[in-house]
């Protein structure tokens, strides 16, 4: 297999942070699809731009950004293995592409904002979704949707392996998963350096072409070069730094709840939405703010809409100045057989009887899940590194205290907070600092 260069036009495509970026043929064909462009219309970052103005970049660009980084990482690790040939290498390298791009087409509106009512739907997340969607299993109800299969298989590229890539159950080599999903891969490479331009944060820079040029296999996986130790330890530092001021920002935490608490009333108790993944940010919360036939819905659509009277935060258990009530308090809830979500909606009924409101203009957020997994980002790190002796070393084994350091570091800065419309602020902070203080004392007794 070689590439086809009958065709005299070459699209490029101008990306703020790669440059300009030269499409395949196969790129040119998926970017074309109704699955691909539907991400030009999704938040990369959610509901971000309401703590940063900025954060308007949209997936399709990240997906572009993922697909030409793995390509890149493919190139250098490739042509360091033997045995492989020019051709194999292709097909390899355009499998990375496709699954790079198409990586993110299952993604509900708004992102992960409203993944969970996807999940509550269908009892599985939108990595399934773009499974299917690639392997030609599901069809997304737009015209012109349908075609990917095709494409993949029109330039000697198996479906399944791009599926199998996407979602981390590729039984080929090792090296190939991790490029797409792995330790330091494609995906983390470019959202960090993405969301730090739209951001406009400067938590440090990435080094992105060092960290490339030290990837190596051995016993089929990448691991890195010890010289390229620095430019890893910046990358994770400000991994640690984005999730902490970024991801996990408490005004975007606290607009999300209020746009998924008006979804799932719209969607799952209403049912006034069909097929809500399908469709884009702009066309789920147009309707929740003009079409919903409940007053409550259309109100906190507007909220977030158009940024009038969002909720704010009037309690918290803070990770920096967490006590001993305070933990006791935690591992009571962890210890519970009830979901995050139904303690919130316990506490919430709990606060809102005590203060006489409406429980509706209360949001208990108990991330419990996203500390989980934003922690274990930081304290299960599977990085390998060579060194001259061509033994093979952890991270811990190099940098203990870098390592030490990390596995300290709290990304998120609150395990519980009480947010609610700023109407009833004092009311409800009164509420809180009483039935809390009230909650943790038999703890100890």
């Amino acid at each position: 297999m070689s590439e086809d260069t009958s065709r005299k036009k070459v699209m490029y495509i101008r990306d703020p942070v790669h440059g300009n970026i030269r499409l395949s043929r196969l790129q040119e064909d998926l970017i074309k699809t109704v699955e691909v462009q539907r991400l030009s219309l999704v938040h990369q970052l959610g509901t971000t731009y309401q703590s940063y103005p900025g954060a308007h970049c949209m997936r399709l660009s990240h997906a572009l950004g993922v697909s030409y980084l793995a390509d890149k990482i493919g190139e250098h690790v490739l042509e360091q293995i033997d045995g492989i040939t020019e051709d194999e290498q292709l097909r390899m390298r355009r499998t990375l592409q496709a699954a790079g791009l198409l990586h993110d087409i299952g993604h509900t509106p708004w992102s992960h904002t409203l993944e969970p009512l996807y999940i509550e739907i269908h009892g599985v997340d939108h990595m399934n979704l773009v499974a299917d969607l690639v392997e030609g299993k599901q069809t997304f109800n737009i015209r012109g949707s349908g075609r990917i299969p095709d494409i993949l298989r029109s330039h000697d590229i198996n479906p399944e392996d791009v599926a199998n890539l996407i979602c981390s159950r590729y039984k080929g080599p090792r090296y190939l998963q991790q490029m797409i999903f792995g330790e330091v891969d494609a995906d983390m490479l470019d959202y960090l350096q993405r969301d730090f331009y739209f951001t406009g944060v400067a938590f440090g820079h990435i080094e992105m072409e060092r960290i490339i040029s030290t990837m190596t296999v051995v016993d089929n996986e990448i691991v890195f070069l010890i010289k390229g130790h620095e430019a890893i330890r910046d990358f994770l530092f400000a991994r640690m730094q984005m999730y902490s001021s970024v991801y996990l920002h408490k005004k975007t935490r606290i607009v999300d709840m209020m746009l998924l608490a008006a979804a799932r009333r719209s969607i799952i108790e209403l049912e006034e939405i069909q097929d809500f993944h399908v469709l884009t940010d702009d066309e789920i919360l147009s309707f929740l703010a003009c079409d919903s036939t409940d007053p409550w819905v259309r109100e906190m659509a507007w909220r977030v809409k158009y940024r009038q009277k969002l909720f704010s935060q009037v309690f918290r258990i803070d990770a920096a100045t967490i006590d001993e009530s305070d933990i006791s308090f935690l591992n009571t809830i962890r210890a519970s057989e009830e979901t995050p979500s139904e303690i919130a909606d316990t506490l919430v009924r709990m606060i809102a009887e005590t203060a006489g409101v409406d429980p509706r203009y209360i949001l208990v957020d108990l991330p419990l899940d996203a500390v989980k997994v934003s922690e274990e980002r930081f304290e299960k790190l599977g990085i390998k590194y060579v060194n001259q002796n061509e033994e093979i070393k952890d991270l811990e084994d190099i940098d203990p205290a870098f390592s030490e350091y990390l596995a300290r570091a709290k990304p998120n800065r609150n395990y519980l907070t009480v947010n609610c419309c700023p109407e009833l602020k004092a009311l409800v902070k009164d509420t809180c600092r009483d039935l809390f203080h009230r909650a943790a004392m038999p703890l100890f007794n």
